[in-house]
C-alpha cells in the first residue's frame, strides 16, 4: 500500500515550524503506523527521501525506512535513529552492511539534488519553504519485485516514474515541462533504477530477515469498560493488541449487535502496539438485561476471544451512579466495620468481666471464714 504522498508532505512542511527533530519524528512515526498494513508472504519497503532546500535549522536532506507500514529508521547528515528492538539487533550483527547502506543512501542525496533541480525554479515558489519528497517504493515475495516511485513539492503529488515503461510521468500540471526535461534524459531513468536495485531491494531483504519474527507476533490487549455519563454509551477499549488486524463487537446473548453500536479506528500507540474501540448506547437497557450484554476482541490469526460482559461494577466512569454507589458502599464497610469494633470491644470487656468474677471467686473461697478461724 502506497502512503499517500500528499498527506504526507503536507504534514512534514506543516510540522516542522512547530516541533523540534525529535518530537517531528516521533509525530511521522505515528503517521506511518496509521498506514500499517499486515506481513504476509509479499513484503514491501518504501524509502522516503526528503529535501529541505532553504529551510533554516534543519537538516538539508533526509531519510524515512518505513517497512511494512512501520518505522524502521530515520538518519540525516547528523543523527541516525532506530527504534525497533529487531533493528538494534540488525545493525549489532550485520554492522558493515547497514553501514554500506546509510552511506549509500547519503551520498544518493546528490543524485535526488540533480533529479529535482527543477521543482524549485517555479515562478509561485516562496523562498525557504521548500519540501521535496521522493518514495521509492519496492515488494518482494521470493519470486516477484514490483517497485514504483513518486515525487512530491510542497505537499502536491508531483511526479510519477513508470518503471514498465521507463517514463516520468507528470501528475501534477505543473510537473509538465519538468518531466519532459527527465523522459529526454535516459540517465534520470537510471539514476532511479540504481537506487531501486542497489538501495531498496537490498535492504527489504535485510529487514525481511531481522524483522520477520516482530511482525509475525500475536499480541492480545487490555480491555476496559468506560461511561462518561448515565446517559453516554459505554465504551470498550482496548488497547496494546499486534497486529492491527482486529476486530470489535457488541453481542447479546451470543449473537452481533449492530444498532446503537458505533465502531471507532484503529489508532497506533507509541510503543507499536494498537487500540480501538466499540461503543453501545445503554440507557434504555433494563439493569436486569446487562448481563446479557458482551465486548468481544478478536485477533486475526488467535482463536481465543477476548470476552469482557456488560456490568456496572467494571465500568471506569465519573459516572454519579457510579460514585453515589461507590459512597453507599463505603458508608455500608464503614458501619460494618463499626459493628465488628463495637462486637469487639464488647467481647473483650465481657471476657474481662469474667475473669474479673472468677478471679474474686478464687479469693473468697480461699480466704477462712471467721467461723473456720476461731476453731
Amino acid at each position: 500500500m502506497i502512503l499517500d504522498i500528499s498527506t504526507k508532505s503536507l504534514f512534514l512542511s506543516l510540522s516542522y515550524f512547530q516541533t523540534s527533530c525529535t518530537e517531528m519524528i516521533k509525530v511521522i512515526a505515528l503517521l506511518l503506523l496509521l498506514q500499517n498494513a499486515a506481513s504476509g508472504e509479499k513484503y514491501y519497503l518504501e524509502m522516503d527521501h526528503f529535501l529541505y532546500p532553504g529551510v533554516p535549522n534543519f537538516p538539508e536532506y533526509g531519510v524515512i525506512d518505513v517497512f511494512e507500514g512501520f518505522l524502521a529508521a530515520y538518519f540525516d547528515d547528523n543523527v541516525t535513529r532506530v527504534s525497533q528492538d529487531w533493528m538494534k539487533e540488525l545493525i549489532k550483527e550485520s554492522k558493515d552492511e547497514w553501514k554500506s547502506f546509510v552511506w549509500g543512501c547519503l551520498k544518493y542525496k546528490y543524485i535526488f539534488r540533480e533529479l529535482t533541480e527543477n521543482f524549485t525554479t517555479r515562478s509561485n515558489q516562496s523562498e525557504g519553504s521548500e519540501i521535496i519528497q521522493q518514495i521509492i517504493h519496492c515488494e518482494w515475495d521470493e519470486e516477484t519485485v514490483d517497485t514504483q516511485v513518486k515525487f512530491g513539492n510542497n505537499g502536491e503529488d508531483f511526479i510519477t516514474l513508470d518503471t514498465k515503461t521507463e517514463t516520468w510521468i507528470a501528475t501534477n500540471p505543473k510537473a509538465e515541462v519538468i518531466t519532459k526535461s527527465l523522459n529526454a534524459d535516459k540517465t534520470n531513468y537510471e539514476k532511479a533504477q540504481f537506487m531501486i536495485q542497489n538501495g531498496c531491494l537490498p535492504l527489504l531483504k535485510l529487514f525481511v530477515r531481522y524483522g520477520k519474527s516482530y511482525l509475525s507476533r500475536k499480541v492480545l490487549p487490555s480491555v476496559s469498560l468506560l461511561q462518561k455519563s448515565p446517559s453516554s454509551p459505554v465504551t470498550c477499549h482496548s488497547t496494546g493488541f499486534f497486529p492491527d488486524k482486529a476486530m470489535m463487537f457488541w453481542r447479546k446473548d451470543g449473537e452481533e449487535i449492530h444498532e446503537g453500536v458505533e465502531h471507532g479506528d484503529i489508532l497506533p500507540n507509541d510503543d507499536g502496539s494498537f487500540q480501538m474501540n466499540v461503543s453501545m448506547e445503554v440507557p434504555e437497557i433494563p439493569p436486569e438485561d446487562w448481563g446479557r450484554y458482551e465486548c468481544v476482541f478478536q485477533l486475526s490469526g488467535v482463536q481465543n476471544y477476548v470476552v469482557t460482559k456488560l456490568d456496572q461494577d467494571l465500568i471506569r466512569s465519573n459516572n454519579p451512579r457510579n460514585e453515589g454507589r461507590l459512597t453507599a458502599i463505603s458508608i455500608a464497610v464503614i458501619a460494618t466495620m463499626g459493628c465488628v469494633i463495637v462486637i469487639i470491644i464488647v467481647a473483650l470487656s465481657l471476657t474481662a468481666f469474667k475473669k474479673r468474677n472468677v478471679t474474686h471467686s478464687i479469693e473468697r473461697s480461699s480466704t477462712p471464714s471467721s467461723e473456720t478461724a476461731s476453731l
